[in-house]
């Protein structure tokens, strides 16, 4: 009679998992390729080439987009840094003894 729990070692699990991997930009470049061969064919249809000239319409618009976002985000955290920089600029030249009476203002 075999006893297993007194010979049981402990093994890692292992599965069968093959993680995926999706890369956005490389399947945007593919479809760049796949563009630009069929505009040098000049096979295309009128549709065809209305659709491609949508699709480079998007992509401008996206980048101008997120160009903007980022611009203003900069833009935001530079005006907290000025912000920031003149608050204590005023307490080091002020004193800090006046910081209690702003902060009892303040409230």
């Amino acid at each position: 009679m075999k006893i297993k729990f007194l010979n049981n070692t402990l093994r890692n699990q292992r599965f069968q998992y093959n993680p995926m991997y999706f890369d956005e930009r490389k399947n945007r470049l593919e479809a760049k390729k796949k563009q630009y061969e069929e505009l040098e064919s000049s096979d295309l249809s009128d549709e065809r080439r209305k659709e491609i000239f949508r699709d480079n319409i998007k992509g401008e618009w996206n980048r101008t987009q997120y160009r903007k976002s980022q611009n203003q985000s900069s833009n935001i955290r530079v005006l907290l840094l000025i912000g920031a920089i003149l608050a204590l600029g005023y307490f080091v030249f002020n004193g800090v003894d006046e910081v209690d009476t702003i902060v009892k203002n303040i409230w």
